[in-house]
């Protein structure tokens, strides 16, 4: 297992958010996480683990090559340290060490490499929540959060869009034997439970933080900011940006817009953390798709007409607050590309005018990367 392999098993471990590059192989689970090697034997006789499934057991050091378990097909590794508890490091191979923090804590501390952020008390819940409301209004965003190297985990719990949490994606084996999704869930079974039995109450219960939040307040906090799905996109969106040279990138939506006027604009359309978000400063605009990450360099002109597409969702309507013959390119182009910016992706005209800027459009974009 190459090392970028454990890289993205931590990932989706951590956040549960499915990564397209670990296919699911239902009726497995894609990783499991153990406190205590102690349990492995009765984890791999429940029929949880399969082939695709990377089992992570605690030993004195990690180490770079799975160990084959042949009859299940499932990939044990061997790590160090703590997945759960806040200010811990785990090695989870001999070059890639994994840092634990909570939320509430983050200003107060510098990246030192790959970490995860975690919710776990009713202090870190707040100050994510007030994190959100300053980038909604202010555009200001948490730069620990924002940093390429950092994560925030359980993303579904906090707002997150898109589904796939749950007992096939993630499992944790606590030091007691239960089993849960994460350290912050509270518990499905027991360890040996049979897969349809953790499935069965990931389904009854209440997310991957029920063990640390009072689902009420959770529920009601959430529920007050039916835009935080878009923020945490935007969050995943200026972590690209930034690896990608886009220094103090702005983000549409957040705090002002690219073109003023759109800021007035009644019932935007761009509110969906599942919609292609634009980043800007004043040199460069970039945007990135949540779902399949793929991240698209714009001219100067391009980035206004596809932000009025995604504050309008419309080409007439955007046409209003870009040049026409740009808006009508730009969405064209994205249209082509499998990424409309609207749910019609239809320009105001089909002229040969607007085919010939739709390819000046693509011209001008600096490149597509995943």
């Amino acid at each position: 297992m190459t090392l970028t392999s454990v890289k993205a098993h931590a990932l989706q471990w951590g956040t549960g958010r499915p990564l397209a590059a670990l296919a699911p192989r239902p009726p497995f689970t894609a990783t499991v996480v153990l406190e205590d090697a102690a349990h492995l034997d009765a984890l791999l006789g429940s029929g949880v683990a399969g082939p695709g499934t990377v089992v992570l057991v605690p030993g004195d050091e990690p180490t770079a090559e799975p160990e084959p378990h042949e009859a299940t097909g499932a990939q044990v590794i061997v790590w160090q340290g703590s997945l759960g508890e806040p200010g811990a490091e785990a090695g989870l191979h001999p070059d890639f060490y994994l840092q634990v923090q909570a939320y509430s804590i983050t200003p107060y501390l510098s990246v030192l490499g790959p970490t995860l952020v975690r919710i776990v008390e009713e202090a870190d819940f707040q100050a994510f929540l007030e994190d959100a409301d300053r980038a909604l209004n202010d555009g200001e965003f948490s730069a620990f959060l924002t940093h390429p190297s950092v994560q925030l985990a359980d993303l579904g719990s906090l707002g997150g869009a898109g589904a796939g949490d749950g007992p096939a994606l993630r499992l944790y084996v606590a030091a007691d034997g239960s089993v849960s999704v994460a350290p912050g869930a509270t518990p499905l079974g027991p360890v040996g439970a049979p897969a349809a039995e953790l499935h069965r109450a990931w389904e009854d219960s209440t997310g991957a933080l029920a063990g640390v939040l009072d689902e009420d307040l959770r529920r009601e906090q959430l529920a007050a900011r039916p835009w935080i799905s878009r923020y945490l996109a935007a969050v995943g969106a200026i972590r690209e940006a930034v690896t990608r040279g886009l220094e103090q990138p702005r983000v549409s939506g957040f705090g002002g817009r690219l073109v003023p006027a759109l800021a007035a604009h009644a019932a935007p359309q761009d509110t969906s953390g599942d919609t292609p978000v634009l980043l800007f400063n004043a040199e460069q605009a970039l945007i990135h798709h949540p779902g399949d990450r793929r991240t698209i360099a714009l001219s100067p002109g391009a980035a206004q007409a596809a932000e009025a597409l995604l504050v309008t969702g419309a080409a007439r309507a955007a046409a209003d607050y870009a040049d026409p013959a740009t808006v009508d390119a730009v969405a064209a182009y994205f249209s082509g590309i499998g990424l409309p910016l609207t749910e019609s992706a239809a320009p105001r005209t089909a002229t040969r005018t607007a085919a010939r800027a739709a390819a000046a459009t693509s011209a001008a974009t600096e490149g597509a990367t995943r």
